[in-house]
């Protein structure tokens, strides 16, 4: 944890209230989104200081160039857009109060007290009362200026044609001297190009979409008949029903998942940014954000505590992920590890039909943990590859498989 700031005109007033906004954040999701908010403390002489347990280097708002400021500013609206799904589903679930809290975070972010830590957005000063702003003393009128005619000289179409052909030729030049390069993928890595040269293409683009549901938290080795038979009669765990038992019983679906990706995650190559979205609930399926090579122990983490309940949008997480990425002049990745189909009324091979025509270089790959086959027109439609396995030990080879093209870019 490092400290970013001290505030010597904030009080104390109100900071428990601050720290139980944060904690009603981590409850629901991962420390990715809480981070958002810089955690306040009293330090010495009871000076208000504002925390973070993100590393690296706080670089204000002010201190980026435009297009980290674009960035930054993207990242923090899709926390914001986190945050309000969860007060939309707090609602409900009659906890008003809970939700009314949460929406006093909403908001466009003061500019004066925005952070970036390695492209992190992070906020001090919230939630306090803002600092009087002093008008600034009045300024005389601008005198206006003599008008000066300018002549348009008519030689800049001969300028331009001379430009264009210096181009070409120091692309002549600059080809000559280089290797023959081979630009299309390869038959057994088709979309990686992170090591093209001289950087001629873009590293694809690479989401995760981990399937947190509720079905997730049974046991790696129950069929569909046990899922069927629980949800059906929906027993307890703590029940003594000794098929209950078995269907809870370690290792779950979801504990899986978090080691297999744990080692995929640790197997991408540095080039390859990795986004993660999960579920919650058939209205929400958030975002964490994307992680770059140095900021993947933060990403695992934030899986590790990821939990599962409620429903399966497969449909709508697809269309949510295809948005974030370009897949029409940029090759793009998905892998979608699920244990059914989707469970929200929605059609997913429709949604994967309307990809493969929108965005022909996006390849959904499906990582399939449970007996139904129902979401492999995913794969099927979008020209990616379709991988079963209900088996622990099997399972890390099969999401091995369905990243092989961002894993090594060879």
């Amino acid at each position: 944890m490092q400290r970013i700031t001290r505030d010597e005109h904030a009080t104390s007033a109100g900071l428990d209230a601050l720290k139980a906004k944060i904690a009603l954040i981590l409850k629901h999701f991962p420390p990715s989104v809480a981070s958002v908010y810089a955690i306040p403390r009293l330090g010495s002489g009871d000076v208000v200081e504002w925390w973070t347990e993100l590393g690296g280097q706080p670089t204000r708002f002010h201190e980026l160039d435009e297009d980290r400021q674009v960035a930054l500013l993207e990242r923090y609206h899709q926390r914001q857009e986190t945050l309000g799904l969860l007060a939309d589903e707090l609602v409900t679930r009659g906890q008003s109060e809970q939700a009314a809290s949460l929406r006093t975070l909403i908001g466009p972010p003061d500019l004066n007290n925005l952070y970036s830590i390695n492209g992190d957005p992070v906020v001090v000063r919230w939630g306090l009362a803002p600092e009087p702003v002093v008008a600034p003393a009045p300024t005389p009128p601008p005198v206006p200026r003599p008008v000066v005619v300018r002549r348009v000289w008519r030689g800049w179409p001969w300028l331009l044609l001379g430009l264009l052909l210096l181009g070409l030729l120091l692309w002549a030049l600059w080809h000559w001297r280089l290797p023959a390069m081979n630009l299309l993928p390869s038959q057994n890595n088709q979309v990686c190009r992170a090591k093209t040269p001289v950087g001629s293409e873009l590293p694809p683009e690479f989401v995760v979409i981990l399937d947190t549901s509720g079905s997730m938290n049974l046991n790696i080795d129950a069929t569909k008949d046990d899922e069927d038979w629980y949800f059906k009669s929906r027993p307890q765990p703590e029940d003594d029903d000794p098929r209950t038992v078995k269907i809870f019983a370690a290792q779950t679906r979801l504990d899986v998942a978090k080691a297999s990706l744990t080692g995929m995650i640790n197997n991408l190559h540095p080039d390859i940014d990795t986004r993660l979205m999960t579920f919650a609930g058939c209205f929400r399926q958030p975002d964490h954000g994307v992680f770059n090579a140095a900021q993947r122990p933060q990403l695992i983490a934030g899986i590790q505590g990821l939990t599962a309940n409620e429903g399966t949008p497969l449909a709508s997480s697809l269309k949510k992920a295809a948005r974030q990425v370009n897949g029409r002049d940029r090759d793009a990745v998905i892998v979608m590890f699920v244990d059914g189909d989707d469970g929200c009324n929605e059609n997913v091979c429709k949604v994967a039909q309307n990809i493969a025509i929108e965005q022909p270089r996006l390849r959904v790959n499906v990582v399939n943990i449970g007996d139904s086959s129902l979401s492999n027109c995913i794969a099927e439609n979008t020209g990616g590859s379709i991988y079963s396995s209900r088996n622990a030990s099997d399972l890390a080879n099969a999401l091995k498989n369905a990243t092989e093209a961002v894993s090594e870019c060879d």
